[in-house]
């Protein structure tokens, strides 16, 4: 009777670890692709010594930085040396990686996609 019990739990549990493998294989089997994530950040641009980010501030929390991977100097480096503050809309690529799609309402010319 014991052995009966240990099989069909054994069992079970092999068919819930396989069914649950399964789904996440049907997942990244459908090619779709992820949803575009945009936002609007408030902040200044600035240069590092990797590129160019933007630093974002909400409120009293601390500034985040985001990481700019289409940058256009000349028309960043004026944003750096003014130091103003400007809405930036973004599409977020990975984590803090983001491409600039406007600054201030107005389109951000780049060069690719």
């Amino acid at each position: 009777m014991r052995k009966i019990q240990t099989l069909i739990l054994l069992t079970a549990a092999v068919f819930l670890i396989s069914s649950v493998f399964a789904s996440r294989q049907s997942d990244a089997q459908t090619g779709r692709p992820d949803p575009v994530k945009k936002t609007t950040l408030t902040g200044q641009i600035a240069k590092s010594r990797h590129g160019y980010v933007i630093r974002s501030r909400r409120g009293n929390a601390p500034s985040e930085i985001f990481t700019i991977r289409n940058p256009v100097p000349k028309m960043l480096d004026d944003l750096v040396s003014s130091q103003k503050t400007v809405s930036i809309e973004v599409r977020i690529i990975t984590g803090d990686n983001v491409k600039i799609e406007k600054i201030d309402g107005r389109e951000y010319l780049h060069d690719g996609p």
